[in-house]
């Protein structure tokens, strides 16, 4: 075998050498350049998916006080709260400057959300939020009480178990008297004192006297896109309106209510059919698939707006 002189295997360790290293950048280059094709490819492919990520992603960064679209208007005290990895927006309702009214479908049937804002501005009402609230039954009523600027549509359902689901446990009213503070009493509890403007009745209570319902398990696995509202600890003239974004269990909410928003009692609303409705803005649905239907809707307006501060509920229940 012939050997090669100190030169040439100087030279070709050299070469070699040269080899291996370009190999290694060329490695280099193809790893790394490789994923940014791929990831540019894929949202080529797949620009919505893309985005809708993204923009998941983002809203679950939201930190207390940002507000949830940028296409809401910055009047609108509407927020978006991370809390203990679930996405809540919040609607602060300030009774000395706004107002909470609640109605239900005359016909008996489910409405879209835009078909309840249509009704009210044919009405003279313009609404700033909207959305579901109170607890109804197969026939598309009411199944406890219901004040509305008509007046009473249902009484108050004090029975204990009357009903089914959520309404048949630890069922409560939330309310607003005539002189703008809000409170939520056990259904067992409330009393005509002729002072109620605004009420509706639900289930279960998820706190009182700022304590949540020890009746829940923080090992619930009963998860459901959730409506619910608060009263401030501090200010009854403040009420807080929840929508979560991803399903949570009763205790989750309450947990968030009392632990975040500091409420001294709240109330849960409604389950899977969650949604906030904001008629003003571009992107009107909030947390919502636009084709959901409700029965019996939260509107919030501005005091000033229409002549609802002159109409005075009536007491009466309408024979059925």
């Amino acid at each position: 075998m012939q050997r090669m002189g100190r030169s040439a295997v100087k030279t070709m360790s050299a070469t070699n050498t040269g080899k291996r290293a370009n190999r290694q950048v060329g490695f280099c280059l193809l790893f790394g350049f490789l994923p940014a094709v791929l990831a540019a490819g894929f949202a080529f492919l797949y620009p919505f998916e893309s985005f809708a990520s993204a923009h998941k992603q983002a809203a679950s960064g939201t930190m207390p006080g940002e507000t949830c679209s940028s296409s809401l208007d910055r009047s609108l005290s509407l927020r978006c709260i991370s809390f203990q990895g679930h996405l809540y927006a919040v609607m602060d309702i300030h009774l000395q400057s706004q107002e909470i009214i609640f109605t239900t479908s005359d016909d008996a049937k489910r409405e879209t959300f835009p078909m309840v804002v249509s009704k009210l501005l044919r009405a003279g009402i313009k609404p700033v939020l909207v959305t579901n609230a109170g607890i109804y039954g197969m026939d598309n009523r009411p199944l406890g009480l219901l004040i509305s600027p008509k007046g009473k549509v249902h009484d108050v359902n004090a029975t204990a178990g009357a009903g089914s689901g959520n309404f048949a446990w630890d069922s409560a009213v939330f309310q607003i008297s005539d002189d703008g503070t809000a409170s939520i009493v056990p259904a067992r509890s409330w009393q005509d004192s002729g002072r109620t403007v605004a009420a509706t009745q639900s289930g279960p209570q998820l706190a009182s006297l700022g304590k949540i319902n020890p009746g829940f398990q923080a090992q619930s696995k009963w998860s459901f896109s959730r409506t619910a509202v608060g009263v401030d600890q501090s200010n009854r003239k403040l009420v807080h309106l929840i929508v979560s974004r991803e399903t949570v269990t009763l205790f989750e909410l309450a947990t968030f209510m009392v632990n975040e928003l500091h409420c001294s009692e709240a109330l849960h609303l409604d389950g899977d059919l969650s949604a906030f409705y904001v008629p003003a803005a571009p992107e009107k649905f909030l947390f919502s698939d636009p084709g959901e239907r409700i029965v019996t809707a939260l509107i919030i307006i501005e005091k000033g707006t229409s002549d609802l501060e002159k109409r005075k509920p009536s007491k009466s229940v309408p024979k059925r």
